[in-house]
């Protein structure tokens, strides 16, 4: 039987907030007029989803229960309606939706959070808007209060739309975060800075008669300005926040996503349509770009991925510090923001194998999503627990200072290492939590430049990221003096977007059994597919199979121990499918065993 309970939100005012620097840029003559004009929103109703499978592992209930039909909380919503006689008043010049001013929008709460021995009752939820700064990604930030004025959540990554035409005003997506005052009061300190779900609200819009909503600005002026596959240049701004998702169902896998800001520093506006939708320009289909993220380790001197996502498919733009409307284009030098519930929901996130990522394609007909070509979705990727289409580490793969990196992948980007980006994180187990611990240190490109930097060489190390016409590598060795004259070479190569795969690893070497200790890793957990080593043709040839070849967005990584220092050779990767160049090869460290080869031949083995 399902138990009802009700919900009452307040909006209070907040303090005035900055301007945008589209607006400060601004010339018009009715400018003050327009700025001073408020939009208002009341009535409707309050979507609030909790990651109740999540709560449950940190032994936290929601009270009194609440039956559901399904077991993933994507799809269980808890809907309340709005009071009327409170509005919401929002600062919205020449249509676009900057700031949330002052008014408020209430509702009844009757419901409570316990863990343990310790149950929080809430009878009225206040949404306090925050100052924020100039050009923040986000429009607006709530603290969440409860009756006595304790700072229970805050919301984050909000994604804001309006239809005029329906009068409906649309907050969505925002993130719940625990407060450490909410901890206190439930005595469970683990819960600090977690995201325990996602709030909705849809309100009654009105819009003052005086109100200019066509005028576009700077770049925005000539939107949308497609240029034919030219001046796509998309910037990764920040991984704004690494979470815990919870635990794959029957295992000790736990599962993480991140938030992320995004810029577009192109020329040219970017496609960002809900996939099934109309064909579109400037690509005649439904475009849109895919986020994707992985976990890396340094442990022992080698690199390893021990962790890859699916894809998530981009389905909406809210075009922030500039003039153009939030929708279905990113215009150049506008923002836009995903939380990691957002990152996370199973009606966005499909396989990796259905991109091809050099060409950012995708077909929906015969997807993961709609495999009869009906042309509209008719699979999800399910429940959180699943774990399907998700990024999970196991904990025993865990080391100090691991790397989260994350990329969005958009056709025709002129430079795809600017829309990929890192941050170290350390995730701890408290009791039944996992908490993150994030680094707050966001760093541009791929993290494998932070184990050996991009496009060099020394005497120990050296790295070489290449670029041809079916995408792009990188291959870094680092050489370790082990002393007695021994020394261990640990190669890492990732292949960012080339999409024929690789499938053997060679390395100029003597026929010779002084290679010793070899390791291989991929981010898989099969330790039976992993790649062969073998010695023949004066080379050492590290080989898969065609059930575990390289595809995009994986990092290989192998190491061995020689009797030999370093010197700059050739390594050599082939290719599984068919191309114009089946090997590829680039410059790095290998061991010169020339020496060995000269004894071996006089007969001193």
């Amino acid at each position: 039987m399902m138990k009802k309970f009700f919900l009452i939100v307040v909006f209070f005012s907040a303090p005035a907030l900055s301007q945008k620097t589209w607006l400060d840029n601004l010339l018009a003559e009715n400018k003050q007029e327009q700025l001073k004009l408020r939009w208002k929103a009341s009535g409707g109703e309050v979507d609030l989803q909790f990651a109740y499978n999540k709560l449950s592992l940190m032994g936290i209930e929601i009270l009194p229960q609440v039956e559901f039909p399904k077991k993933s909380w994507e799809e269980n919503h808890l809907v309340f309606p709005i009071n009327t006689n409170k509005t919401l008043e929002l600062l919205v010049p020449y249509g676009s939706i900057e700031q949330a001013t002052a008014g408020s929008i209430q509702a009844q709460v009757n419901f409570s959070l316990k863990h343990l021995n310790n149950t929080h009752h809430i009878n009225i939820l206040n949404f306090i808007p925050i100052k924020k700064e100039k050009d923040d990604f986000d429009i607006v930030v709530f603290k969440i209060t409860d009756q006595d004025g304790r700072h229970l959540f805050t919301t984050d990554n909000v994604h804001i739309r309006y239809s005029k035409d329906r009068k409906l005003l649309q907050l969505e997506n925002m993130d719940i975060i625990a407060t450490q005052e909410l901890a206190q009061l439930l005595n469970i300190p683990e819960l600090v800075n977690q995201s325990i779900g996602q709030f909705n609200t849809y309100s009654h819009l009105v819009i003052p008669d005086n109100a200019e909503l066509n005028l576009k600005a700077g770049n925005c002026l000539t939107s949308p300005n497609f240029q034919a596959g030219v001046g796509v240049d998309v910037r990764l701004v920040t991984i704004g926040a690494i979470d815990w998702k919870g635990n794959v169902l029957g295992s000790d896998k736990i599962i993480i996503a991140p938030s992320a800001e995004l810029e577009n520093i192109g020329t040219a506006d970017v496609p960002w349509y809900l996939k099934f939708t109309q064909d579109s320009p400037p690509y005649d289909n439904d475009q849109h770009p895919y986020l994707t993220w992985y976990v890396f380790r340094e442990v022992d001197n080698r690199f390893e991925q021990i962790g890859i996502s699916g894809v998530k498919h981009a389905f909406f733009s809210t075009n922030i510090n500039c003039s153009c409307p939030g929708g279905n284009v990113l215009g150049v030098g506008c923002g836009d923001v995903y939380g990691s519930n957002n990152n996370n929901q199973a009606n966005a996130l499909g396989p990796r194998e259905e991109i091809s990522a050099f060409e950012g394609l995708w077909e929906n007909c015969g997807s993961f999503f709609d495999p009869t070509c009906t042309g509209s979705q008719q699979n999800t990727s399910g429940a959180t627990e699943t774990g399907l289409n998700r990024l999970s580490i196991s904990p025993s793969d865990i080391v100090p200072n691991l790397y989260m990196q994350a990329w969005y992948l958009i056709r025709d980007d002129t430079n795809i290492f600017n829309s990929m980006g890192y941050a170290q994180f350390n995730p701890t187990l408290v009791n039944t939590t996992w908490v993150m611990n994030p680094s707050n240190n966001f760093t541009s490109g791929p993290a494998i430049h932070n184990y050996v930097p991009a496009n060099s060489i020394s005497a120990t190390q050296a790295s070489n990221t290449v670029t041809t016409n079916e995408g792009h590598y990188t291959v870094a060795v680092k050489v370790i003096d082990l002393g007695n004259d021994l020394y261990r070479y640990n190669y890492a190569i990732e292949n960012y977007d080339f999409d024929p795969r690789f499938d053997q690893f060679i390395i100029p070497l003597y026929d010779s059994p002084l290679i010793t200790d070899m390791v291989f890793s991929d981010p898989d957990d099969d330790n039976l597919n992993d790649w062969d080593f073998n010695f023949s043709n004066n080379q050492l040839q590290v080989t898969g199979s065609n059930t575990n070849e390289q595809d995009w967005g994986m990092l290989f990584s192998f190491s061995f121990t020689a009797p030999a220092p370093p010197r700059q050779g050739i390594f050599t990767i082939n290719v599984a499918e068919p191309v114009a160049n089946n090997s590829l090869s680039t410059t790095v460290l290998i061991p010169d065993l020339s020496n060995f080869n000269v004894l071996f031949k006089s007969g001193f083995e």
